[in-house]
C-alpha cells in the first residue's frame, strides 16, 4: 500500500512537469504538497527532513534513487529538506520545458 501511494505520488508531479500550462507558483505549490506527503510515508523520525535511508525507501531502482538523492541535497548536509525537494522540481521542469 505504501509504494502504491508513493508511486501515485510520482505520477502526479510527472503530470505537473509535463503540464506546459503550469505556472511556477503552482509548481512550488504543487512540490510543496508532495513534499508534505513523501514525510508522511517517509520521514519516520519526524525531523521534517529526508534522510539518505529514508529518501532511498520510495526508490525500487536504487541507482536511479541515489543518482537523485545526490542531485536533490543540494548542500551535501545529507538530509533533503523541502526547500531543496521544491528546488529539485522546479529545476526539474525548467529542463523539461527547454527539451521541448
Amino acid at each position: 500500500m505504501k509504494h502504491s501511494k508513493l508511486f501515485l505520488l510520482f505520477l502526479i508531479i510527472t503530470f505537473f512537469l509535463l503540464s506546459p500550462n503550469l505556472f511556477n507558483q503552482d509548481m512550488k505549490k504543487a512540490a510543496k504538497k508532495a513534499y508534505q506527503e513523501l514525510l508522511k510515508e517517509l520521514d519516520k523520525n519526524h525531523d521534517g527532513k529526508l534522510s539518505k535511508s529514508e529518501f532511498m525507501k520510495a526508490w525500487k531502482d536504487k541507482n536511479y534513487g541515489e543518482n537523485n538523492y545526490k542531485q536533490w541535497d543540494i548542500n551535501k548536509d545529507g538530509y533533503i529538506t523541502e526547500e531543496e525537494y521544491i528546488n529539485a522540481i522546479v529545476n526539474i521542469q525548467k529542463r523539461s520545458k527547454q527539451n521541448k
